[in-house]
């Protein structure tokens, strides 16, 4: 029987983390069933869900939890919630301002919308004395929702927002 666990691990970005972590699971006969991976100013984040035979799995869990470098979190997996949805990637570019990302991911969450990834930056336009946000969601839109107007509400927030389904 296996054991299955997500793990999330933050911490400084040095070659071989990610191998450290690889090692540490295969010594325990797990392996990475998935994985996201994020460096971002000189850090390192990543998830991934293990699985791993059960009577190896509170070793792993504290061989991984005792790592002095890495911030590490467990989470037990919990059987998935199923909703039929439709699979989209939104691109968003506006003006930036403080509260648009709270705003966006509101509006998402009242459809019932989930976020599976979301990057965003930030980039200055000096000739235009002005700061643009811009923006990829992948999102799962619940069937019972009509994605068109998402869309429109989205663009609704604010003038000069511009979105477009990729």
């Amino acid at each position: 029987m296996s054991a299955l666990f997500l793990v999330t691990a933050v911490g400084e970005d040095k070659p071989g983390t990610l191998n450290h972590l690889a090692d540490i699971t295969h010594s325990h006969q797990g392996k990475w069933l998935s994985s996201r991976v994020v460096n971002l100013d000189g850090y390192v984040a990543c998830i991934f869900k293990v699985q791993v035979p059960q009577k190896n799995s509170q070793a792993l869990q504290e061989r991984l939890l005792g790592l002095e470098e890495l911030q590490v979190t467990i989470h037990q997996c919990k059987p998935a919630h199923l909703v039929e949805a439709e699979p989209i990637r939104l691109s968003i570019d506006a003006e930036d301002r403080p509260g648009l990302i709270s705003d966006i991911t509101r509006l998402l969450a009242g459809h019932g919308v989930n976020v599976n990834k979301l990057e965003c930056h930030r980039v200055s336009v000096p000739d235009a004395g002005e700061n643009v946000f811009t923006a990829e969601f992948d999102l799962m839109v619940p069937d019972n929702e009509n994605t068109a107007s998402i869309i429109a509400e989205i663009e609704g927030l604010q003038e000069q927002m511009v979105v477009s389904q990729i």
